[in-house]
């Protein structure tokens, strides 16, 4: 800390912005052009390292505070997203990890259960700061008009971690109209869901979007009278907040299986139920099919929640404050 200011440095390109609110502040954006070298000699010369999502980067900057003790910068992680370990090379790199982030001050995240994250990983609530995550397309959700008042089918769509198989066979059983919306095959192995090849029952139809825009995504979601989130067993990620906040600001009911960024955070504004289970989810989805007062609530809560929730401009400022609280006590 230099003159009274704080050195910040970080990964957030329009974190800058919210810095710019606070006098005491310098802030550098430390873009993926920059080489390992380079950025460890700007950690060096900061007072705070915030970085979002790269584990690369936090591991070496973890590495340096472990080797040289005398760095002063604290260092902060936001949204980290990890995986429980499946065979001895992953437990390798599980322990390699946790020894690195031992190094983390703090972990700014998007959702409040940690049981997972401390079990293999060591990081517990002593180290997290809970942040609510940003609604993707706000802006243009705000400036739509609003989707049919009753969507005409049911909806699975994302990439990351999601059980279709789960969703097809309660739709089997359900029997009501889906849509099963995927992205390319290679994009959805990289997230760990796969892509569906065999058949489906004639009242689900597969739908694959190559356009990698955001317009289609939201209309699919405005069309939608449910939007379910099949997740797995195990998982000790939130996985699927990004689609279910879409889904709420556009005021369409939640269906989630149970998990990290489910439950812990959310308290009626989504149908939650066992992950994993076809005849839980095919209740569910029939029960609010069927029930218009009962989907029209949990919607209406949904909607609310993702108000207050808006977009990044609201989430950057929250993660900069919470950021800030492992330099300045009582600011997180």
């Amino acid at each position: 800390m230099r003159d009274g200011r704080t050195r910040v440095i970080s990964n957030f390109k329009r974190m800058a912005r919210a810095a710019e609110r606070d006098a005491t502040l310098d802030y550098e954006f430390v873009g993926d052009d920059a080489g390992a070298l380079a950025f460890l000699r700007k950690c060096l010369g900061a007072d705070l390292v915030i970085l979002n999502i790269d584990q690369k980067r936090l591991m070496l900057a973890g590495l340096l505070r472990l080797l040289w003790p005398f760095a002063r910068f604290r260092l902060v992680s936001a949204d980290l997203i990890l995986r429980p370990p499946k065979g001895w090379k992953d437990r390798l790199k599980v322990f390699v990890k946790r020894v690195l982030f031992s190094r983390v001050d703090r972990f700014v995240l998007y959702f409040k259960d940690l049981e997972g994250y401390e079990r293999f990983y060591g990081i517990g609530p002593d180290r997290a700061a809970y942040v609510r995550f940003k609604v993707n397309g706000w802006d243009e959700i705000e400036a739509r008009e609003g989707g049919a008042a009753e969507g005409s089918y049911v909806l699975c769509a994302g990439r990351t971690l999601r059980d279709v198989g789960t969703f097809v066979e309660a739709m089997r059983r359900a029997g009501c109209p889906g849509v099963l919306l995927q992205q390319k095959r290679e994009l959805l192995q990289e997230h760990g869901t796969s892509a569906w090849e065999s058949e489906l029952p004639p009242n689900v139809r597969l739908v694959v979007d190559e356009s990698d825009q955001i317009g289609p995504y939201l209309d699919f979601i405005a069309g939608a009278r449910l939007v379910v989130i099949p997740r797995f067993k195990g998982d000790i990620a939130p996985t699927g907040i990004s689609t279910y906040l879409v889904a709420m600001g556009l005021g369409r009911c939640v269906v989630i299986s149970a998990g990290p960024g489910a439950e812990d955070v959310l308290d009626g504004e989504a149908v939650v139920v066992p992950p994993e289970d076809a005849e839980s989810l095919a209740e569910q989805v029939g029960r609010l099919w069927r029930d218009p007062a009962a989907r029209s609530e949990t919607a209406a809560r949904g909607r609310a929640y993702a108000e207050q929730a808006r977009g990044e401009e609201r989430l950057l400022a929250d993660i900069l404050r919470a950021s800030l609280g492992a330099l300045r006590p009582g600011r997180g």
